[in-house]
């Protein structure tokens, strides 16, 4: 491991490179980055800010790379609700219906039946005409059905 002692244009530079590959320039303070501990360079950085041991050019600087001085230092990860994440299910698995779609024209798979790969397709297709009927099937899933074909009621066998 490399000794900290790295000058502030030295440090920069490899933190703008670590940005540039990273997205950010926030590494959490255990974080090694090319046999350097970055982390723990950036968390020193804060902490001669906090001080008032920073020029404004410097502040400037890590401010321009991306370096936040004030928490939260790092963004959270996005929480998907519920709703979004069945949403996203849903438009996912109307994706994997492209093929039947393509060859047939429409979505309406046989709720008995199924597509290649897929051996309950018929079935998910009927409980996403339930979710219709019940008024909770979110507006892009109906768009990109109805763009499929799909007709919201099933036609009855013929007795």
């Amino acid at each position: 491991m490399v000794r900290q002692g790295v000058d502030f244009e030295r440090g920069m530079a490899r933190l703008a490179s670590y940005a540039r590959i990273h997205g950010h320039a926030n590494p959490k303070n255990a974080e090694v980055w090319l046999d350097w501990r970055i982390g723990l360079w950036v968390r020193e950085l804060r902490d001669k800010h906090r001080a008032g041991k920073l020029s404004e050019s410097q502040v400037a600087e890590a401010k321009r790379i991306g370096v936040r001085f004030e928490p939260p230092y790092r963004d959270k990860p996005v929480q998907l609700t519920g709703a979004q994440r069945r949403e996203a299910e849903q438009l996912a698995r109307l994706e994997r219906l492209k093929p039947f779609f393509k060859k047939h024209g429409h979505i309406n798979v046989k709720q008995v039946e199924g597509v290649d790969g897929w051996p309950r397709a018929g079935g998910w297709i009927a409980r996403l005409r339930q979710t219709y009927r019940q008024g909770k099937l979110p507006a892009s899933v109906i768009e990109k059905a109805e763009a499929m074909g799909i007709l919201w009621k099933a036609m009855s066998r013929p007795k």
